[in-house]
């Protein structure tokens, strides 16, 4: 089963070699958007972490690291909307130089390709990292804790349909 999902996520990280920076540019600021549209469902699920949360005893701390309200899930989107206006990471030169027989060296910023994350109980790491990776023509694959379980899968949900609304595969965030 794990061998399938990260082939998955292999195959779909191909799609980056056709999206233009402006195209990401537009895609994650429809996963802002998604958010915002979706604010009462990521609520709803969050409620349900927190229900569990509540019963687990967890301290206050990690209980509001959890919680999500309709002021948060704005600044989720708006922090989609950030990263969507930084330019595009892929293909910039990062250093470069002539040799002596008169050959250019550069180095070039490239995608890593697919990248694992593991977090705590935050659900705004998923729409960060899912954003940030998208940006950088990564697919990501996210762990997040289970304390935020259905929040992280609400959040990855809405910017997965947004890929798909998008005519690209779910698996670039998964």
């Amino acid at each position: 089963m794990m061998e399938q999902f990260l082939a998955e996520a292999k195959e779909a990280s191909r799609v980056f070699t056709t999206l233009t920076g402006k195209e990401k540019k537009r895609i994650l600021e429809a996963m802002a958007e998604g958010l915002r549209a979706n604010k009462t469902i990521l609520i709803d699920a969050n409620r349900i972490d927190m229900t569990h949360g509540e019963q687990n005893n967890l301290g206050s701390a990690l209980m509001d690291r959890l919680s999500l309200d309709a002021k948060r899930v704005e600044s989720m989107a708006v922090a989609i909307e950030e990263i969507a206006a930084l330019k595009d990471p892929v293909g910039r030169v990062l250093d470069g130089w002539v040799t002596e027989d008169n050959l250019r060296i550069e180095k070039v910023s490239i995608p890593i390709g697919v990248i694992g994350i593991i977090y705590e109980s935050r659900p705004n790491v998923t729409s960060d990292t899912a954003a940030l990776c998208f940006k950088s023509s990564n697919v990501c694959i996210l762990k997040g804790g289970k304390e935020a379980e259905h929040s992280n899968r609400a959040i990855a949900k809405i910017l997965q349909d947004v890929l798909e609304a998008n005519g690209l595969p779910r698996a670039l965030i998964s």
